[in-house]
């Protein structure tokens, strides 16, 4: 069984990964005829893997047809339905879901439609300007809403080591995405908790809890406190997540696994206790199975109040899997649970393999598992339940702790490219208190709100005090251990396996190989990932991102990382810099820049600064626009104006900044730092937000050469900038845009377009291409990698 579990989920799992779907009747029936022909043969293992592959493909072909139709977008749109999850507010904007109740272009007169996504995401915004600002109303799951809306398609951002926002969308059903048009017509059309479907009353108590907390609590670490309490994290604040991550405690954040294990456990204590108190009276009353019972109930509670997020549902099917075999006095092998664990899960959400939590939760599961199970321990009493001493018990807690950092060490270098050196001992600290201090003071406190008020407060600020605690716990460890607390690791695939077989060595039981062999292959391990390179490196790399509209750009030459510009500022916790170019470098061993170059202050270039310099060190900051560029530098370096460096060179690959005059009177754009590569024949421009006026000067300056090898067009493609001239001047053979999709400035403007189109230019667009790569080695052509389709998913268009 465990193995047509396992051959199963790896089937869903498999075809998540696939670049498009086969035709579903065709593979149904396919499949269907496969699997007669081997049950005929009793191979019931292939059978199982099939099984998921069909499963992998319904499923996929279920998700694109939720998916708006194009027809649609941007239309202006009527529609009718209910709030359906936890609002999110900030100072600009109101995001919430709303399930559909209808549908209609234009006004109430015009017929409905009828092929429509179930769920949309919406934004609805405060205004662009002060002038135009709007009171945003106050939004509850439950309420019935009719809007007028302009939606388009879900869609993300396409680049190396970065998150999936499509996939994310299409996991949580929403169809379309959109905002909300300023009109008379945007009404509430019903109010209240009354006649909701199950889920829609879990989140509805869930955000009456939220709102609760936020009212009752003055802590600074309430936002931690909601999250443990709910699963909703909207309201951590990034200096908080960055402090839990640095620590490896973020896993404690929402709720776990660990937590609902805790109040399965507490429900099964509690159960037991009633039971045998009705026993007094009813003497044949089976106590156990009134424990059993609680057990479930408690685990199933909080996991609603999660949300049911990964996590959560792993635990709450094991759980379920354990008691139900005890309620019908069978045994069931942990192994078995598990597998049906995982197979449940992945069938539940087919693409849950795109969640970190997927692969951390289920690979610290099975570690534990791997390591405890099987093993003899000494304890006084033979009852397989008692006899634990106090001895054996610590024991257990700081191995498992050892195996859950050893073990996950490759795994986190694949997902994160990061590892905490502190792990084990602020987890060490945070469990213990967090899971039988924390978490039963916030349920107990929830719990008691309307009937003991003054208790209940009492009870939520002890609970805050013990997070400020905690706080101050992690950030001195953190301070002790410096830029060691955290560090950034990515291995090649040699090095990442001699490293894994040397983690199994180490958790092997004791005998079998001796531990010297284990401990040899991991030094050796981490000193060839130190000290050899992931992978050869090209004489020169040239990574255009996807940030949407707007620019960021890593150059490579070697062991030297320059970084132009820093991509825009989404909301207050989500920017460029550090959400896409941050990792980017993690996933390539790079944790400090040897120069980062802002061309000028505006935000889609600039927005990112400080979210990447929270996250990776820079030897030197050059800037366009010092005065009128926002930064908040936690370290001594300078900042020099680009407009006065001399050229310079690193390896085979020379940098130059074209001088532009500057002028008072010069705007924003002629600001730009315009950067010039040099790298044997080849020239590679990047010129920031440059006009035509300094397009101009420099040509007339004779700054630019006879022929590019590469344009990042400036300005994104406006028509402000590529004059005609410039671009007959340049003759570029590669153009790219860096724009959004759909943008809504019009980038690149089409005259734009046939101006370079007339010189023989070949046009790429991230919005299209995703994040694109340039590799020069040894004086051979440019290899080009577009990563929307070298990485293309099903679900890309």
């Amino acid at each position: 069984m465990p193995i047509r579990l396992l051959l199963f989920s790896f089937g869903v799992v498999t075809v998540s990964f696939l670049p498009s779907l086969p035709s579903l009747p065709l593979t149904l029936a396919l499949i269907s005829g496969l699997a007669l022909l081997i049950i005929y043969r009793r191979a019931y293992w292939l059978v199982a893997l099939l099984a998921g592959f069909g499963w992998g493909i319904f499923a996929g072909h279920q998700f694109l047809g939720q998916q708006l139709d194009e027809a649609l977008t941007g239309q202006e749109l009527r529609v009718s339905g209910v709030i359906t999850d936890l609002p999110e507010r900030n100072d600009q904007r109101l995001r919430f879901n709303l399930s559909i109740r209808s549908a209609s272009i234009g006004g109430a007169t015009t017929p409905k439609l009828h092929s429509f996504p179930t769920k949309i995401q919406l934004s609805w915004y405060n205004g662009y300007n002060k002038s135009d600002a709007v009171e945003l109303p106050n939004i509850v799951v439950g309420q019935e809403w009719q809007l007028n809306v302009r939606l388009k398609r879900p869609r993300g951002f396409a680049n190396p080591a970065g998150f999936d926002y499509h996939a994310w969308l299409l996991r949580q059903g929403v169809g379309a995405t959109g905002y909300v048009v300023s009109s008379d017509e945007n009404v509430q059309v019903q109010s209240g908790a009354d006649g909701l479907g199950a889920r829609e009353w879990i989140n509805w108590q869930r955000q009456q809890l939220q709102q609760w907390i936020l009212t009752h609590s003055n802590s600074t670490e309430r936002g931690i406190l909601i999250a443990l309490l709910i699963g909703d994290s909207s309201y951590v604040e990034k200096e908080q997540w960055d402090r839990m991550q640095r620590t490896g405690t973020s896993h404690l954040i929402a709720i776990s696994g660990l937590h609902v294990g805790f109040l399965a456990l507490f429900g099964f204590y509690l159960g037991l206790i009633i039971g045998k108190l009705i026993q007094l009276v009813w003497h044949s009353c089976p106590a156990l199975v009134i424990a059993w019972c609680m057990a479930i109930g408690c685990a199933s509670f909080y996991s609603a109040l999660a949300g049911f997020n990964i996590p959560t549902v792993r635990t709450l099917i094991m759980l379920s899997v354990f008691y139900g075999a005890c309620l019908r006095h069978r045994s069931a092998r942990v192994g078995d649970i598990f597998c049906c664990a995982l197979a449940l899960v992945v069938m539940i959400d087919p693409l849950a393999a795109y969640d970190m939590g997927f692969w951390l939760s289920f690979g610290a599961v099975a570690l534990l598992l791997f390591y405890f199970s099987g093993r003899y321990v000494v304890k006084s009493d033979g009852d397989y339940w008692r006899g634990f001493s106090a001895s054996n018990i610590a024991t257990g807690f700081i191995r498992s702790q050892w195996v859950m950092f050893i073990g996950l060490l490759i795994p986190l270098s694949l997902l994160v490219s990061s590892v905490s050196l502190v792990a084990p001992i602020a987890n060490a600290v945070a469990i213990p208190l967090i899971t039988f201090l924390v978490v039963p003071l916030v349920l107990t406190s929830a719990a008691l709100q309307g009937v003991y008020p003054a208790f209940s407060d009492l009870l939520l600020n002890t609970a805050g005090l013990a997070m400020e605690w905690l706080k101050v716990i992690l950030q001195a460890m953190l301070d002790a251990a410096g830029q060691l607390a955290s560090i950034v690791i990515a291995f090649s695939p040699g090095v990442s396996l001699l490293i894994a077989f040397s983690c199994l060595l180490l958790l092997l039981p004791k005998g079998l190989v001796h531990r010297v062999m284990g401990w040899s292959g991991l030094v050796l391990g981490v000193w060839l990932g130190v000290i050899s390179p992931v992978a050869q490196q090209p004489d020169l790399k040239i990574s255009i991102m996807d940030v949407g509209q707007g620019t960021a750009v890593v150059v490579q030459v070697k062991d030297k990382t320059l970084v132009y510009d820093t991509g825009p500022r989404y909301t207050d916790s989500f920017d460029a810099g550090g959400a896409i170019l941050a990792p980017y470098l993690f996933s390539q061993a790079i944790d400090k820049v040897d120069m980062l170059v802002v061309s000028h202050s505006d935000m889609d270039h600039a927005g990112g600064l400080n979210g990447f310099l929270e996250k990776v060190d820079a030897k030197r900051i050059v800037m366009g626009d010092i005065e009128n560029t926002q930064v908040n530098l936690t370290t001594s370096t300078a900042m020099e104006d680009c407009h006065q460096q001399h050229a310079w060179q690193w390896h085979q690959v020379s940098f130059e900044f074209l001088p532009a005059t500057i002028k008072r009177s010069t705007n924003d754009n002629n600001r730009s730092c315009v950067l010039l590569i040099s790298y044997v024949n080849q020239s590679i421009l990047l010129p920031g937000d440059i006009e035509t006026r300094v397009e101009n000067q420099l040509l007339a300056e004779q700054k630019f050469p006879d022929h590019l090898t590469l344009l990042l067009a400036a300005h994104h493609g406006s028509r402000t900038s590529s004059s005609a001239r410039f671009v007959s001047s340049t003759t570029p053979e590669f153009v790219v845009y860096s724009a959004g999709h759909r943008s809504q400035h019009g980038h690149p403007h089409p005259l734009v377009r046939k101006r370079f189109q007339a010189v023989g230019s070949r046009e790429f667009n991230t919005a299209d291409s995703g994040a694109l790569v340039f590799e020069w080695l040894d004086g051979k052509p440019v290899n080009i990698i577009e990563y929307r389709k070298a990485q293309h998913r099903y679900w890309f268009e």
